[in-house]
């Protein structure tokens, strides 16, 4: 992280970055809302999963689709906003999720790049799902494997 962006606080941008980190997390549960979620992210987004599966925001649905955990709650903690530009930011969310299956199930990181849209929202462009660790018995070692 630069100076600079330390240095410029940006404080309504940082609260629009965050607000749109804690609807994701509010939405990303069972039976999720994948096209509510969609809004999320610019219309031409890439997202990573965590065996390399990239889809945009509007197929998310088919990653998990038939084999979701039963209840899963994803809780982010630390959010690192790093600005690149006026309307650009480097986002790395920490996150622990919690299912039926295990507590927590899987800890990692959002590795996100934002975009300021010309009606001054902030969406994520380009995400990668990184995963730090997994609870062996696990929905996230059930579903790609190892933990």
């Amino acid at each position: 992280m630069s100076d600079h962006s330390l240095a410029d606080a940006r404080v309504e941008d940082r609260a629009l970055i965050a607000a749109v980190m804690h609807r994701y997390a509010a939405m990303a549960k069972e039976e999720a809302d994948f096209t509510g979620m969609a809004v999320l992210y610019t219309g031409d987004a890439t997202i990573r999963f965590p065996d390399g599966l990239e889809v945009g925001p509007h197929e998310m649905a088919k990653v998990v689709r038939g084999n979701e955990p039963t209840a899963i709650r994803h809780h982010a903690t630390t959010i690192d906003i790093a600005f690149t530009g006026d309307t650009e930011a480097q986002v790395s969310t920490m996150y622990l999720a919690v299912t039926d299956e295990a507590a927590p199930d899987h800890w990692g990181r959002w590795e996100d790049r934002f975009v300021r849209q010309p009606d001054g929202r902030w969406l994520i462009s380009d995400r990668s799902i990184v995963v730090d660790g997994a609870a062996p018995g696990g929905w996230l070692a059930r579903q790609y494997g190892g933990g």
